[in-house]
This record gives structure tokens, C-alpha cells and sequence, in this order.
């Protein structure tokens, strides 16, 4: 009787760690990890958009236990492209952030999955209604939307309005203007010492974003390409837009150093005092403020003569994830009402959302949002019909070439090729 208790009470106890490892297994099976590629990291706690995407994952986590957001911050430059090569290999990451020229190449790869498979399809018209405009237009293919646009953005003018104010000077408004403004702003600066130029831009050939030379071409003939996404910037007004870049570069307003500038070296160089204008994107303007070695607030934007061009990111769900519910639904919580607010209190951003335009108090502090805001009913958003991947740097090139002694119009005649000839025309 004693062993067989004995028996009895082992048997027991088996069966009790079956069931707790069973418990663990179940446990186990419950985490999972979705990751995200974005130019953001969340750890760092001095750049607005990033501290808005912590306090979204930390409530993303904290409202589905057992789900970690692993986010692996990338070069922006290089994401996208870095996303298609991943794709084709199987290992990407679940949720991806694409810069708009590299949109269409993603689509055609079949990289994301139609969101309507994975959340909007349940949402209402009144839904749709406030996300709807041609950002969010931008991500759609046959119907469905494979993306939603996290940062709206558009290229403006940053002007120091106290160096403006000193040299009794207005805004500029046309080119002629600006190259006024520039020379004015070009010289020593009294407080500092340093050699300032009136604007800054950067033509580097490794990290590159809009100038100049795109927003000239835009003012004179509409657009850089031909209806069959071939590139029409090897025309007059191209060469009108490279001789005057090259005459503001050549006059010393603009350093002839930018040839091999990139960038983020005209941020860190406007904040040091560097420039009295800059070309950049409008989202940096609340970690420029932060950051500049002067007075802050005399820190403004404005349109860019002729209008700006509009860029963004735009993010999707990678169409080989094993993680495509939960990853749509951490991209949903980025896009919702709540988080829209926490991307403009907080990370400077534009508003996505028509009803957070409606309750947002415009202020001197924040009236660079009312910029952005009409900049993006004026402002020219790069086609989705094809791919345009390049151009950027194409145009950099040109100006390389140019600044080295080659004909404008030859230089023009070479990148148009190159672009070309990249994207398969």
C-alpha cells in the first residue's frame, strides 16, 4: 500500500510539470515580436518624433502583453532600397517606412499587403474621410492602400528672421529675391566672428534630399518628367536653374564646399550659425530650434519660390511577414487619432488627420504648421505611376559636373540619361 501511495503521489507530480510546462509552452507561443524599420530611433530622447514613437509603443505593449515593438533604426538614404533587397532574400522587417520616390518600385515587388486585409477594411466612411488627401492617396494601387503616410513633409526655406530683420529685408518670395537675401545675409558674423553665407545646400552624392535646382525647374515648366517617366530636366529651364545655383555658388553665397555636402552637415552648420538660410525638409525644424547655438525663435520657414516639393513617409506591412495582424495593428495605433496628436505636440509633425487640423490652435510658436499646411495645397508631390528613384542625386550630379568645368546643358543631358537608363525608360 505504502509504494503504491508512493506511486500515486510520483504520478502526481509528473503530471503537475506536464502541465506547467505545457502552461510555459502556451506562454511562450503567446510573445511575439514585431520589427519596424524607421530613420527614428526611440532611445533617443532629444529628437521630438522619436520620444512620440516611445510613448507609442510603450502603449502599444502595455495594452497587448506579450507583444515587443523591436524597432532597428535605418539610414533614411538607403532604407527603402535596403526593404527591396531584404524582400527578395524573405528577411525584412514587419512593418517598413518608404521615402515616396522609392513608393512605386515597393508596390511593384508585391512588398506590402493591402491594408484593407488587415484593418481598413472595417473602417467607416467618416473614417476614411478624415485620413483622405493625396498623401494618403499616394499609397494606393487598384482600389486598395497599401500605406499610410506617417510624415508629411515639405521642402521649405529656413530663414534667421533676426538676420533678415538686421539687413531690412523682407521674406523672399521670387528667386530674385532670395539671391538678394543671400547676398546680404553672406559675411562675418558680428557676434560670433564666423564666415556665414546666405544659404545653404547640399549636393553630395551620399546622402541627398531636394535643392534648389528641383523647385527652379518646377517654377519654369511644371514638372522634371516626361509623361513616360522620362526625365525633362535637360531643357532651358534647367539650364537656367543650374547657371543660377552655379552663380550663387561661384558669388560665394553659397559655399563651394557644398559640392561635397551632405545634409545633415547644413543642419549641424545652420545651427552653429553657419548660414542665414537653408533648404531642408520642414519636420526638422523643432530639433533645429533645439539645438541652435542663437536665439531659437528667430528660426522661421517659408515657402521655397515657386512652391514646395512634397515628400513623406509612407508605412506598410511587409507582405512575407509572419506577424501581418499585430503589425498592422501597432501601424493602425501610429495613424490613430491619439498618435496623431503625439507626432505634432510633440514631434513637430503635420497633422494626417483633418480632425486634428480642425482643433489645432495655430501660435507664434507653432506657426510653422500653418506652412506646412498650405504647403501642401500648392506644393508638387513626386508621381507614384512608376518608379523615380535617383533623381535626387542626379541633379546633385549635375551641379558636380557643372562646378568642375562641364557644359550645363551636357550635364544635364548625362544625368537625364543616367536616370533613364536606371529606371528602366
Amino acid at each position: 500500500m505504502k509504494n503504491a501511495r508512493k506511486l500515486l503521489l510520483t504520478m502526481a507530480a509528473a503530471g503537475a510539470v506536464m502541465i506547467s510546462s505545457l502552461a510555459l509552452g502556451i506562454t511562450a507561443f503567446a510573445d511575439e515580436t514585431i520589427t519596424m524599420w524607421t530613420f527614428l530611433d526611440p532611445a533617443d530622447t532629444t529628437n521630438g518624433r522619436s520620444v512620440a514613437l516611445a510613448q507609442m509603443i510603450e502603449e502599444f505593449e502595455a495594452d497587448n502583453p506579450g507583444v515587443k515593438v523591436q524597432v532597428e533604426p535605418q539610414d533614411w538614404n538607403t532604407m527603402t532600397a535596403q526593404f527591396l533587397a531584404a524582400h527578395a532574400t524573405g528577411d525584412a522587417p514587419d512593418l517598413i517606412w518608404c521615402i515616396s520616390d522609392g513608393l512605386c518600385g515597393v508596390l511593384d515587388a508585391g512588398a506590402l499587403v493591402p491594408l484593407e486585409d488587415l484593418f481598413m477594411g472595417d473602417w467607416t466612411e467618416e473614417e476614411i474621410a478624415d485620413v483622405d488627401d493625396p498623401f494618403f492617396q499616394f499609397g494606393e494601387r487598384d482600389g486598395k492602400h497599401y500605406t499610410l503616410t506617417l510624415s508629411k513633409n515639405a521642402v521649405v526655406l529656413y530663414y534667421r528672421q533676426d538676420l533678415l530683420d538686421a539687413a531690412g529685408l523682407s521674406v523672399p518670395t521670387t528667386f530674385d529675391e532670395l539671391k538678394t537675401a543671400a547676398e546680404a545675409l553672406t559675411g562675418t558674423d558680428e557676434e560670433t566672428g564666423i564666415q556665414r553665407y546666405g544659404l545653404g545646400q547640399a549636393f553630395s552624392l551620399t546622402s541627398s534630399d531636394y535643392q534648389l535646382i528641383t523647385n527652379y525647374i518646377h517654377n519654369e515648366q511644371g514638372s522634371l518628367f516626361n509623361e513616360d517617366g522620362t526625365a525633362n530636366w535637360a531643357t532651358e529651364a534647367g539650364v537656367a536653374a543650374v547657371n543660377w545655383t552655379k552663380d550663387m555658388i561661384d558669388s560665394g553665397f553659397t559655399p563651394m564646399e557644398s559640392v561635397n555636402t551632405t545634409n545633415e552637415d547644413t543642419i549641424t552648420e545652420f545651427e552653429a550659425g553657419k548660414y542665414g538660410m537653408l533648404v531642408l525638409g520642414a519636420v526638422r525644424l523643432p530639433s533645429i530650434r533645439a539645438a541652435a547655438s542663437f536665439d531659437p525663435a528667430s528660426v522661421q520657414i517659408a515657402p521655397i519660390p515657386g512652391g514646395c516639393v512634397l515628400d513623406g513617409w509612407f508605412a506598410g506591412v511587409w507582405s512575407g511577414s509572419e506577424h501581418q495582424e499585430m503589425a498592422g495593428k501597432f501601424l493602425e495605433k501610429m495613424y490613430s487619432p491619439e498618435a496623431d496628436k503625439l507626432w505634432v505636440e510633440l514631434g513637430g509633425q503635420a497633422p494626417v488627420r483633418k480632425s486634428t487640423i480642425d482643433n489645432l490652435e495655430i501660435t507664434d510658436e507653432n506657426s510653422y504648421l500653418q506652412v506646412m499646411l498650405d504647403a501642401f495645397d500648392t506644393g508638387f508631390l513626386c508621381p507614384n505611376d512608376m518608379t523615380y528613384t535617383g533623381y535626387k542625386v542626379n541633379l546633385n550630379d549635375t551641379i558636380q559636373q557643372v562646378m568642375s568645368g562641364v557644359d550645363p546643358m551636357e550635364a544635364l543631358e548625362k544625368t537625364a540619361a543616367d536616370f533613364n537608363s536606371a529606371n528602366n525608360r
